[in-house]
């Protein structure tokens, strides 16, 4: 098992929050990874990311608590994936509402290694959303590529 904290940026170099990752690797096939733990993250932020490619307009159809600025919306029409395409680890399992949401408590992900004992590199994709006074969640950045390298061995 590995923890570290992980610094949230925004695409202009921003701070956003500090994320808690933790790591464990089961058979050497399928790595869980929990977003969050017990602590807010603070100022009344909130981390989303995606199983899939989605449409910011879809998000905002299906889930009447989301909202965004036009200047996030004109940038980020379509929300990546937590995981962009690697060949050598992929998601195992589609999230049931095709998204997660971090405020407090840790999600956990399931990404299966198709490396075997070779060291991997992969990028996660995370947005920050903040509430306002009509939306508990407001999108407002998408947050740099966060690049983990994880030995297997």
């Amino acid at each position: 098992m590995q923890h570290i904290e992980t610094h949230l940026y925004d695409e202009d170099g921003q701070f956003l929050l500090t994320l808690p990752l933790t790591f464990s690797l089961s058979n050497k096939t399928i790595l869980s990874m929990m977003v969050g733990d017990d602590m807010e993250l603070g100022k009344d932020q909130s981390v989303w990311f995606f199983s899939d490619t989605f449409s910011l307009e879809e998000l905002m159809k299906v889930n009447y608590n989301v909202s965004t600025s036009k200047l996030f919306k004109k940038k980020n029409p379509e929300l990546n994936a937590i995981l962009l395409a690697n060949r050598k680890i992929s998601l195992f399992r589609k999230f049931d509402d095709g998204y997660e949401i971090v405020k407090k408590n840790a999600k956990p992900v399931f990404f299966e290694i198709n490396a075997g004992n070779q060291p991997l590199t992969f990028y996660l994709q995370f947005y920050v959303a903040k509430p306002d006074k009509k939306f508990p969640f407001v999108l407002f950045s998408k947050c740099k590529l966060i690049e983990i390298e994880l030995n297997t061995k």
